[in-house]
């Protein structure tokens, strides 16, 4: 009897992560999913030692993005191959990704065979980036600035409304007066920064003007 393999799953919306669950745990006859909603409960588990053969991590989380994620697993287990999903609508911080210990990325818009692919690549000790880490035009930096994320490239692409929100907490606009200012809701404010935070691999907005300034868009 072939062996079973323990794939971690962790999503904090619901619907995907019981989705993915399913479709992963479809794959295999052999595969054993277990659903993590919270990033710390993941973590916890490693902690306490819990062996999974596999992690599914989702890039942008509530509580915990994915790269603070990935960094946080890997003093645990530098072992265990880590997989990231995410439907970011602009380049995936792919070469942060592979910095801080990831080994593969599927975007959310792809097909069911690409992630069992990416699944099946992991398993057996490769990565996957797929196409996006063939568009990769420069190999990530090993320089790392006093906020501690790691210089790479290419050039992170934001939109013109993020570029505008960017330049404003760079002045030290609160995301009421960004708000105000550009006339959104502060729900919009906080998903537009959610997605500059992903985009250059941070989690605070003193990290995100530094790394800006570094690369020249403000």
């Amino acid at each position: 009897m072939d062996a079973e393999i323990n794939i971690a799953v962790l999503d904090d919306h619901r619907m995907f992560l019981e989705g993915v669950s399913m479709l992963v745990g479809g794959m295999d006859k052999n595969y054993s999913v277990h659903n993590f909603h919270v990033p710390i409960e993941l973590l916890n588990a490693l902690e306490t030692g819990q062996k999974f053969d596999l992690i599914i991590c989702d890039l942008i989380m509530d509580q915990m993005n994915g790269l603070a994620f990935v960094t946080a697993a890997r003093s645990y287990t530098k072992k265990i191959p880590i997989l990231m999903l995410s439907g970011i609508n602009t380049s995936p911080p792919v070469a942060e990704m592979i910095s801080l210990g990831a080994n593969g990325f599927v975007h959310k818009s792809s097909g069911n065979e690409t992630l069992g692919e990416a699944v099946q690549c992991l398993l057996s000790g490769k990565r996957y980036f797929g196409d996006f880490e063939a568009d990769q035009n420069h190999p990530a930096s090993t320089a790392e600035d006093d906020d501690g994320f790691l210089m790479s490239e290419p050039l992170p692409t934001l939109g013109k409304r993020q570029l505008e929100v960017l330049k404003m907490i760079a002045h030290g606009a609160s995301n009421k007066e960004i708000s105000n200012t550009l006339k959104i809701s502060e729900n919009t404010v906080k998903s537009h920064l959610k997605q500059i935070f992903i985009a250059f691999g941070v989690n605070k907005r003193t990290a995100c003007v530094r790394k800006a300034q570094t690369l020249g868009l403000i």
